[in-house]
């Protein structure tokens, strides 16, 4: 038998880290990350636990992974939005749809990241390695600049675009955090019209 290639044995090691952090995310989902344990991982990926600390040698640096991903997918998304070359319109529609698929595509990140929030706050999360108010100062900031076109454009009302940046996040938070599964069964439509009208989007006339 022909040994593997470097590049074949790169895939099987991503492939598993893929599966792990897979598991990972909807365990720590559903029962929360301290009520998780390797083991338990290593069960809904397949694998042993030897081969779950061989990728990582701590649960928290699971999470870890798990949160790095989460907060730069929304950094990047977010980024994209307020590079966007064309009107105000265009991009607030835009910036809704991209903020739906990637919740839909990412409503475990929404929920692990609230519940540890909610049992030791940004505290908990520094000591993973992450500044919230500096993550967040990045998001923040990209939307400011989508919001602030807006208004100079009159696309949305005449608001503060740092208070309409709170509410905007809010509202998909707000979601994911109190209905989980039970959103995504809303039409697309309505909860794109609820978004827009909540920072006082204003058709062309």
């Amino acid at each position: 038998m022909a040994p593997r290639s470097r590049e074949t044995s790169e895939q099987l090691r991503a492939q598993s880290r893929a599966r792990i952090l897979a598991a990972a995310r909807t365990l720590f989902a559903e029962r929360g990350f301290f009520a998780c344990k390797v083991a338990d991982i290593a069960a809904r990926s397949g694998m042993s636990a030897g081969n779950v600390y061989w990728h990582f040698p701590t649960k928290e640096a699971i999470l870890q992974a798990i949160l790095a991903d989460g907060f730069a997918a929304l950094e990047a998304m977010t980024a994209e939005v307020a590079a966007e070359y064309g009107p105000a319109r265009r991009k607030l529609d835009l910036l809704v749809d991209r903020t739906l698929g990637l919740y839909e595509a990412n409503a475990e990140f929404a929920v692990i990241l609230g519940g540890l929030m909610g049992h030791g706050g940004q505290e908990l999360v520094r000591s993973l390695g992450f500044d919230m108010p500096e993550i967040g100062g990045r998001y923040h900031a990209n939307l400011r600049r989508v919001f602030t076109e807006a208004r100079a454009e009159g696309a949305i009302a005449p608001a503060e675009p740092d208070h309409l940046v709170v509410f905007f996040f809010a509202f998909f938070n707000g979601l994911l955090i109190t209905y989980g599964d039970l959103w995504p069964a809303l039409p697309r439509d309505d909860i794109r019209d609820a978004a827009l009208r909540l920072v006082g989007y204003r058709p062309v006339a």
